[in-house]
């Protein structure tokens, strides 16, 4: 990933838990707004969800960190 930014924080389990748990909240409902929106209706269901997270960068951003306190609360056993 070309120029990318890096962050790195440190946060207790029960913190990294709450903010995943946000976010993804967060993520479900953008998603479930924006995939039934008129603007994906004949976007193929196989390519929408690529769609919508090229239109909307805070979304894919959504989707990094989800991704990445996933990793990180798994290799503590905390998920």
């Amino acid at each position: 990933m070309e120029d990318a930014v890096i962050v790195t924080t440190q946060m207790l389990p029960k913190q990294a838990r709450a903010l995943h748990a946000s976010i993804r909240a967060q993520y479900l409902i953008s998603l479930n707004e924006h995939w039934y929106a008129d603007e994906y209706r004949y976007v193929p269901q196989g390519a929408r969800h690529e769609s919508i997270l090229k239109k909307f960068p805070a979304m894919a951003a959504q989707v990094s960190l989800l991704a990445a306190l996933t990793a990180s609360l798994k290799a503590l056993n905390q998920l």
